[in-house]
């Protein structure tokens, strides 16, 4: 139950959604499911290569031993398809398209060399070679187990399999007895190592959420569930670099909650906890397209980042949280700008270049902030590539730039 109630505290975490499901999901929705198969595809590479690499020397084994008896080799069109998909699957195993192009080529290739076998091997077994029937339980555990297919798909490739079987022992007359015994085996391997192989599956797609959760809490600030600092400023960096490959607007918006110094004196630090998650959250629900990041930047103030937006979009953004906040109508008597919690928003529209760096762009939403507090709060500055080009000369006035060294007020 305290796992439950933890995970209720992370709405916008698709992990922690599908935790919280009971029964787990056996399948994610799509682009999460597309994100666990990459990563199980990655996890598997190893075995695949092994597998793999142990079917073509099993192919080869068996041609040497054709030789061997001095026996003429049965290249047919069932014994070319299985060795062309054989080398195939090993080229793509080993090869660096492997995790863009294993998969797709493997939920054909591998149900068509299974058929392909199992066919062969009883038709082997109809002209008296029994032996060859050994190889059918490997169809089934080679594709659930070793064949880096999902559940669903090894499932379907074992499943043809036994298929196949019953066909090929229906088409080579091989004797009801042994078609029944093996037939009987076949399905008794393929429920047993399907029931096994979901239970492993719904275990890994369970470890999988956990492990993301845990790296996706490592990027988040505990008490307001936003970006942490460190994320923040690695995300800048990233943003500037690829708005200056795409010659794209960057906006960088930073925001103090308005005297939040009184707040927490006169209603305690446990409501001012509970004030800044509300706040967070609403401003949260403002900045929602892919490349949009809210951070709690420290203490009382949040940054956000505004990907490819011009002057007009990211003002109507920072006036959208400001009015956000505001009409979450959380009682602040201790306010000299409103009688309910406010935020003052310092917005930077700037072009990034390969002569500037992000820092100069943050220096310029601090100075807007100050600006916003210094004209009385409740209120959003804007500051253009206008004013970046006298802030990175040196034109800003003494004042100004010792304002941008230290706090700006008391809260």
């Amino acid at each position: 139950m305290t796992l439950r109630l933890s995970l209720e505290a992370l709405p916008d975490s698709i992990y922690a959604a599908e935790l919280q499901k009971d029964p787990p999901s056996s399948r994610f929705a799509a682009p999460l499911e597309a994100q666990f198969v990459r990563s199980a595809l990655r996890n598997s590479r190893t075995i695949v290569r092994f597998a793999c690499t142990l079917t073509v020397l099993l192919i080869a084994l068996r041609g040497a031993e054709w030789l061997i008896a001095d026996m003429p080799l049965p290249l047919n069109g069932m014994v070319a398809g299985v060795i062309g998909s054989s080398l195939a699957l090993l080229w793509l195993a080993w090869s660096g398209v492997y995790e863009r192009l294993y998969l797709p080529f493997a939920w054909v290739l591998v149900p068509l060399r299974n058929v392909l076998v199992a066919m062969q091997a009883v038709h082997a077994a109809a002209r008296g070679e029994p032996d060859t029937l050994i190889v059918l339980p490997l169809l089934i555990i080679g594709p659930l187990y070793f064949s880096g297919l999902p559940f669903r798909g090894g499932s379907f490739a074992a499943a043809l399999a036994c298929a196949a079987e019953l066909l090929a022992a229906h088409l080579f007359h091989l004797p009801p007895q042994v078609a029944l015994r093996t037939a009987a085996f076949l399905l008794t391997t393929l429920l047993t190592c399907a029931v096994a192989a979901w239970l492993i599956e719904r275990h890994a797609r369970r470890s999988f959420l956990e492990s993301q959760l845990v790296g996706e809490l490592a990027q988040q600030d505990v008490l307001t569930w936003t970006k942490n600092r460190r994320i923040f400023d690695e995300s800048l960096a990233r943003l500037w670099r690829q708005a200056t490959s795409d010659a794209r607007a960057l906006s960088i918006l930073l925001m103090d909650i308005d005297y939040f110094k009184a707040y927490n004196d006169r209603y305690g630090h446990q409501a001012g906890d509970a004030a800044l998650r509300q706040a967070a959250q609403a401003i949260q629900r403002c900045a929602r397209r892919p490349l949009d990041l809210v951070a709690r930047y420290g203490g009382e103030e949040f940054g956000v980042i505004l990907y490819d937006t011009d002057r007009a979009g990211a003002h109507a953004a920072a006036e959208a949280m400001r009015r956000a906040v505001q009409e979450l109508s959380i009682e602040h008597e201790g306010s000299r700008c409103s009688g309910v919690l406010t935020i003052s928003v310092g917005v930077a529209v700037v072009e990034p270049t390969a002569w500037r760096n992000p820092y100069g762009a943050l220096q310029l939403a601090d100075e807007a902030l100050y600006q916003a507090k210094s004209k009385g709060r409740n209120r959003v500055e804007l500051m253009d590539d206008v004013a970046h080009r006298l802030l990175v000369t040196g034109e800003f006035s003494k004042d100004i730039i010792a304002h941008l060294k230290s706090d700006a007020s008391a809260g």
